[in-house]
């Protein structure tokens, strides 16, 4: 299969490595687009196809798939262009700006057989893949809360000045939740759901010089009455990564590392009901999961999207999902802003006339950071 990549950026390479390394099943990476075209001639030399402008790449005929590694507020159109041209799509989070842009991107496939995959690689991470099965195995019973502090995102002021597009409202849709978070918001809903409302707490250029949230807090009610509370900061060093389940029959907790399962005895309900011990508690056990081996995750997703297109497997991370990490993104915004709890599923229209309206009243970025002043080898995006 002939892929090809849009965006050359520090993610778009490691996708562009793996590819060329052979880490990424049945495929060739035969075309490339950047800007300026010039960063490409390490490509060019290796006889790979190289372009200016992306929209060239998806007419040139020369691919069956584009890889969109691009700022989010160009994930749309050339998302829409590369699926009316009938290729398949793989796009680095998050699938768009918001819901509506995201529904749009969707709908402009041209046949069922193309396949629209997104890079959501920390479904990849054997740790949460770990807490998925636990989960399915019922080794926790039924799910009653689930909590994630998401602090370890801190990024200094200079990280935001590098680009005009990173952390405003019209170019990537938000701050901490829609640049850092898009990961751990769809790992969440994969995990335990989504949840029936959401009351979000987000603070504006609480930690920097930004319109967009760095800090947010929301409470979830889900269905059968589980309820959650996220919490995410690009603002707190040092930060945290603690996400909890927890079950009538256990615990389940992760900071990314490794997994751990406290299994109770038997139904806490049920103990609380028919101990005669004032201060009794049922027995627990644990039972720890800690990855031996570094896991390629890029690679798993990439590889995975190959096949299914060549073999028909099973999409371990359907685009259409992505839709899930932008409503709740957008459900705790829109809390904030309306000062309410948000009902789900989120009003796809209202929410776009809203971030189109903060877009409009957002203050430009007045300087940006010389390529020299930052240190980006350590970020991907």
């Amino acid at each position: 299969m002939k892929i090809g990549i849009i965006g050359l950026g520090n993610i778009g390479r490691v996708h562009a490595k793996n590819i060329q390394d052979g880490l990424a099943g049945n495929c060739e990476l035969v075309a490339v687009a950047n800007q300026p075209i010039e960063s490409l001639e390490e490509f060019e030399k290796q006889g790979i196809a190289c372009f200016g402008e992306g929209s060239d790449l998806i007419e040139s005929g020369r691919v069956d798939a584009v890889l969109i590694a691009l700022p989010t507020f160009l994930h749309a159109p050339l998302g829409i262009q590369a699926l009316k041209a009938g290729l398949h799509v793989m796009m680095e989070k998050p699938l768009a700006c918001h819901k509506a842009e995201a529904e749009r991107i969707l709908s402009a496939r041209r046949h069922d057989g193309q396949v629209i995959a997104l890079m959501m690689n920390q479904r990849a991470n054997p740790c949460y893949a770990k807490l998925k099965q636990w989960i399915g195995e019922g080794a926790i019973g039924k799910l009653q809360r689930v909590s994630w502090t998401m602090t370890n995102w801190f990024r200094p002021e200079i990280y935001f000045h590098s680009t005009a597009w990173r952390a405003t409202w019209a170019g990537d849709g938000g701050g901490v939740l829609m640049n850092q978070c898009p990961h751990n918001l769809d790992v969440l809903q994969w995990l335990v759901g989504m949840p029936e409302r959401i009351r979000g707490y987000c603070s504006f250029g609480k930690y920097h010089d930004l319109d967009v949230e760095d800090e947010a807090t929301a409470y979830m009610e889900f269905p059968n009455g589980v309820t959650g509370l996220f919490v995410a900061s690009t603002g707190e060093a040092p930060g945290a990564n603690r996400l909890e389940i927890i079950g009538d029959r256990g615990t389940l907790k992760t900071d990314g590392s490794k997994a751990v399962l406290m299994r109770c005895s038997g139904s806490v309900a049920e103990f609380s009901k028919s101990t005669d011990e004032m201060f009794g508690s049922p027995e627990i056990t644990e039972e720890v999961f800690e990855p031996t081996e570094a896991v390629n995750q890029h690679a798993i997703i990439l590889t995975n999207f190959v096949k299914a297109i060549s073999e028909g497997e099973t999409l371990i991370t359907p685009a259409a999902e992505g839709i899930m990490s932008l409503e709740l993104a957008g459900a705790m915004i829109y809390s904030t802003w309306t000062d309410s709890t948000v009902e789900l599923p989120l009003d796809a229209a209202a929410y776009e006339t809203r971030i189109k309206q903060a877009a409009e009243e957002s203050t430009p970025r007045t300087h940006l950071r010389t390529a020299a002043e930052v240190d980006m080898s350590k970020s991907f995006r």
